[in-house]
């Protein structure tokens, strides 16, 4: 059963996960094939990247509502909800909020939910339960309005603890901007 600690609604699950990679086509090969197994899409989205859960949640939702609407930007949902997590259109703009060799902290994003599938990746992820990504540490801060854009008038107006918030609106800009 999912445990408690991880956020899950009907469309999708997000659990914090720790994983190595020595191979990522292998791995990507995997988290594919094993997917449509289950019948479910799988995204990784690297916390280092990502402003907390509400932008988790923000890219899912609005990527989610794209696809649904048949008028998608990408060919695939992972992409899609890999472009709305960047606030971007073009692919070549979001290896960073993938995973990539060597050791990963990622928000595992299941579409939709499923225990089943879960458990197939377990023996692959460590989840991790005893660590706050929400948290923006001032080297996070830096990529994040770097990245976004985010000047510096938009910060002294919003305050340092809106960051989540700056993101968020650029993640759902996407929808206007496309």
């Amino acid at each position: 059963m999912l445990k408690q600690g991880r956020f899950f609604c009907d469309d999708y699950c997000i659990i914090p996960v720790h994983f190595s990679i020595e191979d990522k086509e292998e791995f990507l090969s995997f988290l594919r094939t094993s997917g449509e197994k289950y019948n479910v899409t799988l995204v990784c989205l690297n916390k280092n990247m990502m402003a907390g859960i509400s932008h988790v949640k923000t890219a899912l939702i609005h990527a989610l509502r794209s696809w649904r609407s048949e008028k998608p930007i990408a060919r695939s949902l992972e992409m899609e909800v890999l472009l709305y997590a960047a606030g971007k259109r073009q692919t070549g703009q979001i290896g960073p909020f993938g995973p990539d060799i060597g050791e990963n902290s990622c928000y595992l994003c299941i579409l939709p939910p499923s225990q089943e599938y879960y458990e197939n990746l377990s023996a692959r992820m460590i989840e991790v339960t005893n660590e706050n990504w929400d948290i923006i540490s001032a080297d996070k801060k830096k990529r994040l309005i770097s990245f976004f854009e985010i000047t510096p008038e938009e910060i002294e107006i919003t305050g340092d603890s809106k960051l989540s918030d700056l993101v968020c609106e650029r993640t759902v800009l996407l929808t206007v901007n496309r």
